[in-house]
């Protein structure tokens, strides 16, 4: 008897489109030929066969890539995109700040005790008693 076995978590089956390749693949490999091919015959004359295969594999890799590699289940742009944000667009060290919320009454009840002292100093023949003193 024959023995299969089943993946048990069904998420990561994807569709075949054409063969063995989903349709983003196919999609994807579909724009690189459109881009790389064009792009070798116009360097052919210039730079030779090999130099315009180097140019045709520049301009296929991109593509190829965007087409096969997934990272943590995310296609490859999505999680370029995720690297740029949390290396490039967000702070890697995060200052901590806090605030003192006694600072202000400390402040308010230094204002209140220079306003005593020149209330005090301002009425004639007043004297003011610093300390407690007996």
């Amino acid at each position: 008897m024959a023995y299969v076995d089943v993946p048990k978590d069904l998420t990561n089956i994807k569709t075949k489109f054409i063969g063995n390749f989903t349709k983003r693949q196919c999609v994807c490999f579909g724009i690189g030929v459109l881009v790389g091919f064009p792009g070798y015959f116009l360097a052919r004359g210039a730079l030779g066969t090999t130099g315009a295969f180097y140019v045709l594999i520049a301009l296929m890799a991109p593509f190829f890539l965007f087409g096969i590699v997934e990272k943590d289940g995310l296609p490859l742009e999505v999680y370029l995109l995720n690297y740029i944000r949390h290396v490039f667009v967000y702070p890697q060290i995060r200052l901590m700040e806090t605030e003192n919320i006694y600072a202000y009454y400390d402040e308010k009840r230094k204002e209140e005790k220079k306003m005593k002292i020149q209330t005090a100093k301002g009425k004639k023949g007043v004297k003011v008693q610093h300390g407690n003193r007996k």
